[in-house]
Order: C-alpha cells, then sequence, then structure tokens
C-alpha cells in the first residue's frame, strides 16, 4: 500500500497514513480515524490536504550495484551526491 501525508490547515498537523489504491480522505476525522486517534479539538470536518512529496525510483538493474538510488525531486539535485 502507498503512503501519503495529509496536512490539516485547521490545527497545522501533517500525518503520513497508508491507504488502499482508491481510498480517500477527505476531513481531519477521517484521519485521525485511519490513525486511530482522537479528533481532539479540531473539527472532524475540518478539510485536510494530500501534500505531494517525491518518491525513489528503484531500477532493477541497479540494485546489489552498489550504485546510488535514483532521486527524482523537484530540486533537480540528487540528495545522494
Amino acid at each position: 500500500m502507498p503512503s501519503f501525508d495529509f496536512h490539516c490547515a485547521a490545527n497545522g498537523e501533517t500525518h503520513e497514513v497508508f491507504l488502499r489504491m482508491g481510498e480517500t480522505l477527505k476531513t481531519w476525522g477521517e484521519l485521525c480515524a485511519k490513525l486511530g486517534r482522537e479528533a481532539g479539538d479540531t473539527p472532524a470536518d475540518a478539510p485536510i490536504e494530500k501534500m505531494f512529496t517525491s518518491a525513489w525510483v528503484i531500477d532493477k538493474d541497479r540494485l546489489g550495484s552498489g550504485a546510488k538510488p535514483l532521486d527524482f525531486s523537484f530540486t533537480g539535485k540528487s540528495t545522494f551526491e
């Protein structure tokens, strides 16, 4: 299952969760339920936003070769150099 970061502007918190393909979260209450925690003082209907994070690409031909992983981030700079 892929993991995603969600941010709640109402309380400034960001959390990472694993979601099944096609599963979506839209509110703080849904995110808290997925995390198994209480919503606290933040309204359960407060909207959340899926954050975009960079991903690593693993080339099967490079596995075990000692080569650095490929990094496709927005900076254009490898974090491994």
